[in-house]
């Protein structure tokens, strides 16, 4: 960590300008949300490879049972995978609802925790 003339300390990337309170919260906020918004494309693009993958494996199974079964497993596992996704999120929005906290809008969370 660097210490500047100000007294002030900056640390390294986005989040390591603690100099301004605001600015690092805002930041903060952005950065837990577009996490959890690439997380949330990504399950669902696995969502629809898995998808895509098992129907494949379906329809060239050929008429072998084995073949059969281990994509109909694929495609199981593959929806249930999004429903705890979309369970996780619906249940997430339930607790959040329940404490009196808006979980799913961290700024806001983060605005409202007051200063450090």
């Amino acid at each position: 960590m660097a210490v500047t003339n100000l007294g002030l300390i900056n640390g390294i990337g986005p989040l390591g300008n603690t100099s301004v309170g605001a600015n690092f919260t805002i930041t903060f906020a952005r950065v837990v949300s577009q996490t959890i918004g690439v997380m949330t494309i990504f399950a669902g693009l696995w969502f629809i490879a898995q998808l895509f993958q098992g129907a494949y494996s379906w329809i060239s199974a050929g008429g072998d049972k084995q073949a059969v079964e281990n994509a109909k497993k694929r495609l199981t596992n593959a929806i249930i995978g999004l429903g705890i996704v979309v369970a996780a999120y619906g249940l997430i929005g339930i607790v959040g609802a329940f404490l009196g906290l808006d979980i799913l809008n961290v700024g806001g969370l983060i605005r409202n925790a007051g200063p450090f």
